[in-house]
């Protein structure tokens, strides 16, 4: 994300810095400020917001000269030409080669109080971003309307412009005109789709759009053919499972006759050896497969 202003400031100094985003925030500036770092490092990601940034600004105290985060801060911006902004809380100086740059006193800055040094700064960073007329601007109390309006209606192209034509689109129940970006990507559809028939491909020569688009009656005859041995298909399907299921009710509905069951293998099934074989007896086939004749070895003694 590109931001306007990329503030830097020690960490005791968060509250003045918390009160200065407010302000250039109030003005419409992009401020990238982040409120709850507490280590010295200066990352890449925090490089990477500062070279994405069009001004840095800088807040020296006495905190900040002791700070590395701060003076790393302070170097990127430095080895930027035209994007390094000074402020000073106090009157500490810092170190070369920021000593030598115009720093724009705040020190009696308050939530009330707004010192001559702040229009100054704001006014270098609106030059940064080509707005103009910010001091006037904001010496406007609320119950300056029309002068608020004057300005505004002077100044169309301005963050501060742009943002009340929004509120009033929005009140009103309009929707935002979409960003330039979205515009573009709509011209660019729509000049590709210029002279088609609405999905890529060029209609007829002396033929209608929708007369191209149209299905013939060979296209049809080919799509009925096409159903016909589908559904051909599933109902052969069915049948077959049909006579299946029937088959197998036939089959599994004949009861077992007494042939059926005297043919039965007696090992496999405990009911036709009770009902074949007289009470003492074992059937022959059990004889034959299993107690096969051989040496007869007395266990019961040892």
């Amino acid at each position: 994300m590109a931001y306007d202003v990329f503030l830097v400031s020690a960490n005791e100094d968060r509250d003045t810095a918390k009160l200065i985003a407010r302000r250039l925030r109030a003005l419409k500036f992009k401020v990238w400020f982040d409120q709850k770092q507490v280590d010295e490092t200066f990352d890449a990601k925090d490089a990477r917001n500062a070279m994405n940034s069009t001004s840095m600004l800088v807040l020296w105290s006495e905190n900040a000269v002791k700070s590395d985060w701060v003076r790393a801060a302070a170097s990127v911006g430095h080895s930027r030409p035209g994007t390094l902004v000074q402020m000073a809380l106090d009157k500490t100086i810092p170190y070369e080669p920021f000593r030598t740059n115009k720093r724009f006193s705040i020190a009696s800055m308050t939530s009330r109080k707004t010192p001559e040094g702040f229009y100054q700064a704001v006014d270098e960073l609106g030059s940064r971003d080509g707005r103009t007329d910010l001091r006037e601007w904001m010496g406007y109390g609320s119950k300056d309307e029309d002068e608020r309006a004057d300005w505004l209606a002077a100044h169309p192209e301005d963050p501060l412009a742009l943002h009340a034509k929004a509120q009033r689109e929005k009140e009103l129940g309009k929707k935002p005109a979409p960003a330039p970006e979205a515009q573009g990507a709509a011209a660019l559809a729509a000049a590709s789709l210029k002279g088609t028939n609405g999905n890529g491909h060029r209609p007829v020569a002396g033929v209608k759009i929708a007369e191209a688009a149209r299905p013939t009656a060979a296209t049809i005859r080919q799509a009925d053919a096409d159903m016909g041995i589908g559904w051909g298909t599933i109902g052969g399907i069915v049948v077959a499972i049909g006579a299946m299921l029937v088959l197998a009710w036939v089959f599994r509905s004949q009861p077992l006759t007494p042939e059926m069951r005297a043919s039965m293998p007696a090992i496999s099934n405990g009911t036709p050896v009770a009902m074949t074989c007289p009470a003492g007896q074992v059937p022959r086939s059990l004889v034959n497969q299993v107690l096969q004749p051989g040496t007869i070895v007395d266990d019961t003694t040892e």
